[in-house]
């Protein structure tokens, strides 16, 4: 399965609303909580698209994107734990602004997945990013295939699908990790993590005509990191 590239030309395209002016969207803001504190669902205009597929095709990974945004915020709740110990990982919203923090790193190496001739935008992917602390990546992971290093984990950790979990990632076959089947993870994750937003997202009728990306929400150059 291929990641086909960004969509930055697309009939009727959807501005996401988070990337414009706050400050002219406080008085809509307003009476649409007052909507909701009387039990009223408020319209908007536009639409969301929580699907798998949607996900992967416009997942490239940028932390100053209002879609990723959403999708590290989930990762976040989630509390994610190391997979050396099952111990939180210490998160800090500081950290969490920029794309290179020491928290972010692919589950599926960079510098592993460029030996395959995977390209750049699919490697970079949201889906593909993991919350770790800096020294699990540097000294444990660095650029070993996931069969290897998680391997190694596994052998020391007894409670590892515990941690896994806390990354929004299920059974370890089923996610490609012991045959490094890098297209199965980031379908598998798309679902879970697809699975966890729709818990959280009232969809509406409109959200049924999908969502476009914005040519603004590819504008920030791209952050290499492993």
């Amino acid at each position: 399965m291929g990641f086909p590239a960004p969509r930055r030309s697309l009939a009727g395209r959807i501005v996401r609303r988070d990337s414009s002016s706050v400050e002219s969207k406080l008085a809509q803001d307003i009476k649409r909580i007052d909507s909701i504190l009387e039990g009223k669902l408020p319209d908007y205009d536009w639409a969301i698209d929580l699907s798998p597929e949607f996900m992967i095709e416009n997942g490239w990974f940028n932390a100053g994107r209002s879609f990723v945004k959403a999708i590290l915020c989930l990762y976040a709740y989630a509390e994610p734990k190391s997979f050396n110990d099952n111990a939180k990982v210490n998160i800090q919203n500081g950290w969490l602004k920029q794309s290179n923090s020491k928290n972010y790193h692919h589950f599926f190496p960079r510098a592993h997945l460029l030996k395959r001739g995977v390209d750049e935008y699919r490697i970079n992917n949201v889906l593909n990013i993991r919350i770790v602390d800096d020294y699990l990546n540097k000294r444990k992971i660095r650029a070993r295939p996931p069969s290897d290093y998680m391997a190694e984990f596994k052998s020391t950790n007894g409670s590892l699908q515990d941690a896994m979990k806390s990354h929004l990632i299920g059974d370890l076959d089923a996610f490609g990790i012991w045959n490094d089947d890098y297209d199965s993870f980031v379908r598998e994750r798309a679902e879970a993590v697809s699975a966890e937003l729709k818990k959280r997202v009232i969809i509406r009728e409109g959200d049924a005509h999908g969502q476009a990306i914005s040519t603004n929400d590819f504008e920030e150059e791209a952050t290499t990191f492993e």
